[in-house]
């Protein structure tokens, strides 16, 4: 009787303890307003976020809650998603996907792959975040070099044909290179003259504006890669044995001259959309370095630019004894749609920077003294990093390299 009484008490003793394990397990709380968010940096603009697939997994369960973009909202430059009767716990979190985006008035796109460990989700802690950080949404566009002075002939002759410039996406995101336009500047900086009225804090006076065609999203420029801009992009070997061949070029800056005895070569690279310039002939950089470049994105048509951008500037020259009212006709591009700018000139005449200061509060050179003739064969190159990015400290008297060899004569 005792023996039987003891075997129940034990059979009874393991059903409770059975009912009380049950319990534990079905009695893990849950979170109903949890809040998955993933967040893009924040100097982004127009974000948009497809081919989304994100994925929290209970580290304990190995349990995983997979969702898709479908089913996130949008708020500025975060995602987010509400998250009903998950357990709490441990989760892993990851998601993946592609960004379109403006960054500095530039159109871009970025696949990303990120991911967060030991993200603890519980009542008092129920939103998860995880932050698109696997990229550098900084930088953008970039001058890295212009070579303006042109190269000299075996017997010594100069030769201007071969000019180009060279622009970066010094960035860590794909950029479309569309509508960015070359700006050269219509004041000299070895020419200082009181302009009125003076624009120069909100808007860059121009001479010459040629643009990169496309729809938004023709050019293509992955990190760290270049355009070439060439005025011709042709072989000029074949006219100059100690030239370069350009007719790889990207784009080149063509003229249909109005003049016979001033004509332009139609080479290789497709043509630059000519939006203005101060000549009828041919256009090419100023070989002494007397002028500023700058690239910026066009925020106008054509049409609308040169209907609503003129601008005219009155000032008095002076000569000897002599002084004369003038005015000059040309146009103007706003601060804000620039990207980089470049001041050039040379030590011995050197009056002014005609680019404001929060563009490029320096100048870099080639050649110390007007008419230098060891000018010739070198360029202005941007200098890099450790980490090999192009330097950009908004002063071109530190960033750039004076005087180098240009990259198409190493």
């Amino acid at each position: 009787m005792k023996k039987n009484f003891f075997i129940s008490m034990i059979a009874m003793l393991a059903i409770a303890v059975s009912f009380v394990a049950c319990s534990d397990d079905d009695s893990v709380p849950t979170v109903k307003d949890s809040t998955l968010t993933i967040e893009t940096p924040m100097n982004l603009e127009q974000v948009v976020l497809s081919n989304l697939n994100a994925t929290i997994t209970n580290v304990k369960t190995n349990k995983a809650y997979t969702f898709t973009g479908e089913q996130f909202t949008q708020n500025g430059n975060d995602f987010s998603i509400l998250l009903n009767d998950v357990e709490e716990g441990t989760y892993n979190v990851s998601a993946n996907g592609h960004l379109d985006f403006v960054l500095g008035g530039v159109a871009g796109q970025k696949d990303f792959d990120v991911k967060s460990d030991g993200v603890s989700i519980s009542r008092q802690n129920p939103n998860v975040k995880v932050s698109v950080s696997s990229f550098t949404a900084k930088g953008g566009f970039v001058i890295s070099e212009i070579f303006f002075t042109g190269t000299t002939t075996p017997e010594g002759e100069q030769y201007g044909n071969d000019q180009y410039m060279v622009i970066t996406n010094n960035s860590d995101v794909t950029l479309y290179a569309d509508s960015i336009a070359v700006l050269e500047s219509e004041f000299l900086t070895i020419d200082k003259q009181e302009y009125d009225p003076d624009i120069m804090s909100e808007a860059f006076s121009v001479d010459a504006v040629y643009m990169i065609p496309g729809n938004g999203k023709s050019v293509a420029v992955e990190p760290g890669k270049q355009l070439v801009l060439a005025i011709n992009a042709v072989n000029h070997k074949e006219a100059n044995a100690n030239s370069f061949d350009l007719s790889n070029a990207d784009f080149e800056f063509y003229d249909e001259s109005s003049n016979p005895n001033f004509t332009d070569p139609d080479g290789s690279a497709q043509n630059l959309d000519k939006w203005y310039c101060y000549t009828a002939t041919v256009f090419g950089f100023h070989n002494r370095g007397f002028h500023s470049y700058a690239i910026a994105r066009m925020h106008e048509t054509k049409e609308n630019w040169l209907q609503n951008y003129a601008y005219t500037a009155a000032y008095t020259w002076t000569f000897m004894e002599y002084t004369f009212d003038q005015t000059k006709d040309t146009f103007k591009v706003p601060n804000s749609w620039i990207l980089d700018g470049v001041n050039l000139s040379v030590e011995s005449d050197w009056q002014w920077n005609v680019l404001d200061a929060s563009i490029d509060k320096g100048w870099t050179y080639c050649g110390k003294i007007d008419k230098d003739k060891t000018r010739y064969n070198k360029s202005v190159i941007r200098k890099t990093d450790a980490n090999g990015k192009y330097i950009d400290t908004n002063d071109s008297a530190n960033d750039f390299e004076a005087e180098a060899v240009p990259s198409f004569l190493k």
